[in-house]
C-alpha cells in the first residue's frame, strides 16, 4: 500500500459520503481544508495498534528511524500529543521495567513541568540535580547514598530553551557505571540529528531513550513528536503500550501526514538544508555582532538557537521586534530567544537584522554580565528572578504556559 498521505488524498478525491468521525465530514469550513482529516478506518491504519497488512504506521516509523540514525538499532514511535506524551510513556516504561518498592529517579531540576506531572502521577520520587551542579558527580553521589535498588534511572533535559547543552556522552558513561538507564528530553534538539552527521543527538551519545519534540524545530504540524529508544526497552511489549496508556484514542491524521511529509523532505535534503540554515545564522550573527550583540558558541551549545542578549532590555526588544512584524519565541529580563528552522528563509534573517539595526540607533546594546539560570519556561517557582521570564509576554507567573 502507498503512503499515508497518498491514502488520505485518494480517499478525499472520491468525495465519499462519510458516516464516520470526525464530525466535519471532510467539508471545508472557513477556508480550512478538512478533507484530509480522517480517523481509523480499515485502510488508514491505527497509530497505537498498527496493522502489518496496511503497513502505514510501521513503514513510517521505520523510515523515521532510518532517516535519523541510518542502520542503527534504534526504533521510533510517533506522538500526536507533543513530547508530553513521550515523557509520560518513557517514565512509565522505565518504572514498568523495574519492580522497585520505593521508586525514585535522578533528574534534572530544569525538566519541563510535564516530567514533574508524570513522576507525581506515577508516584516516583525525584532526586533533583540543580543547574550548576556536576551531573555525573551527582549520579555517583545518589547511587551511593540511596538504597540502590530504588533508583529507576536518570532523566536529563538537553538542550534547554537557551540552547545550552549538557555533556550527554559523559552523563551516559556515568549511568553505565551504575547500570542506570538514561532518558534525554531532547525536545529542543530534534534538528541535531541533521548536524555533523548526528554527532550531537542524544541517541548517538549513549542515551537509551530520546524525546524529540519535532514540531519545535522541524517543518511539521504543532503536536508532532517522536520517541526514540534502543534495545533496552522492547518496542511492542513495553514502550508502545506505555504510550497507548496516556495517548488519545483519536490521534490527528493531519499531524501524521505532516510527519510523513517531513520525512520526505529530510530524507532528501535534511543535511543540506540544515547546513544552509547554519550559514544563514552565522552570517546574521556576524552582522549583528557589529551592532553590539554577543553570541555564545562552543561544543555544548545548539548552534541553531539565536539568543539576543541585551541586559535589562529583553521585554523592550521583544515588543519592538513585534512592532516590526517579527515575533520571537519568548523573552526574559536580559534576552530575546529566536528559534530557527529550515523553513526560515534568508529574507527572514535580513529583516531581523534590519530591525535590530533600527533598535540599536536609539538603544545601547549591553550584554548581561551574569549568565541566566538554566531553568526553562514550565518550571514553576524555583529560581530567583524567574519572574523576569515571559513567554511572548503572555505567560503567567507559574510558567505552565508551554508544552514540550
Amino acid at each position: 500500500m502507498g503512503s499515508l498521505s497518498e491514502t488520505a488524498s485518494g480517499y478525499a478525491k472520491k468525495n465519499p459520503v462519510r458516516f464516520h468521525m470526525p464530525g466535519h465530514k471532510g467539508r471545508p469550513k472557513n477556508g480550512l481544508n478538512y478533507s484530509l482529516d480522517l480517523t481509523e478506518l480499515f485502510f488508514t491504519d491505527s497509530l497505537y495498534e498498527p496493522d502489518k497488512k496496511t503497513n502505514l504506521v510501521y513503514a513510517l516509523e521505520k523510515r523515521l528511524s532510518e532517516c535519523y540514525f541510518g542502520g542503527a538499532d534504534i526504533y521510533s514511535l510517533i506522538s500526536c500529543a507533543g513530547a508530553t506524551l513521550c515523557v509520560q510513556a518513557s517514565v512509565h516504561a522505565l518504572k514498568k521495567s523495574k519492580k522497585n518498592a520505593n521508586p525514585c529517579i535522578i533528574c534534572d531540576r530544569a525538566s519541563h513541568v510535564s516530567f514533574a506531572n508524570a513522576v507525581t502521577l506515577l508516584e516516583i520520587a525525584p532526586l533533583w540535580v540543580y543547574p550548576g551542579e556536576d551531573f555525573p558527580e551527582k549520579i555517583a553521589e545518589y547511587a551511593k547514598r540511596q538504597n540502590f535498588g530504588d533508583i529507576l534511572g536518570v532523566y536529563v533535559t538537553s538542550p534547554d530553551y537557551y540552547g545550552a547543552m549538557k555533556d550527554i556522552g559523559k552523563i551516559s558513561r556515568e549511568c553505565k557505571k551504575h547500570s542506570l538507564d538514561l532518558i534525554v528530553d531532547n525536545s529542543h534538539g530534534s534538528h541535531l540529528a541533521f548536524h555533523k552527521n548526528g554527532a550531537m543527538h542524544p541517541m548517538n551519545l549513549g542515551a537509551d531513550v530520546s524525546i524529540d519534540s519535532i514540531h519545535k524545530t522541524l517543518p511539521v504540524l504543532t503536536g508532532a513528536a517522536l520517541l526514540f529508544a534502543g534495545s533496552k526497552f522492547d518496542k511492542e511489549k513495553t514502550m508502545r503500550p506505555s504510550m497507548k496508556m496516556f495517548a488519545s484514542t483519536s490521534p490527528s491524521y493531519l499531524i501524521l501526514q505532516s510527519v510523513e511529509q517531513m520525512a520526505d523532505l529530510l530524507e532528501q535534503k535534511g543535511d543540506f538544508m540544515h547546513g544552509r540554515l547554519l550559514e544563514e545564522i552565522e552570517s546574521f550573527e556576524k552582522k549583528a555582532g557589529n551592532l553590539g550583540f554577543a553570541f555564545e558558541s562552543g561544543e555544548l551549545r545548539d548552534p541553531y538557537r539565536i539568543i539576543l542578549n541585551c541586559a535589562g532590555s529583553g521585554e523592550k526588544l521583544y515588543y519592538f521586534l513585534a512592532s516590526q512584524n517579527i515575533f520571537c519565541e519568548f523573552y526574559d529580563y536580559d534576552s530575546v530567544v529566536a528559534m530557527t528552522s529550515i523553513s526560515n528563509e534568508a529574507g527572514d534573517f535580513q529583516k531581523l537584522f534590519l530591525a535590530l539595526e533600527k533598535f540599536s540607533r536609539d538603544n545601547e546594546i549591553v550584554c548581561p554580565k551574569q549568565k541566566k539560570a538554566a531553568y526553562p519556561p514550565g518550571v514553576p517557582g524555583t529560581v530567583p528572578g524567574e519572574e523576569n521570564h515571559k513567554k511572548g509576554g503572555f505567560c503567567n507567573e507559574t510558567h505552565t504556559c508551554d508544552s514540550p
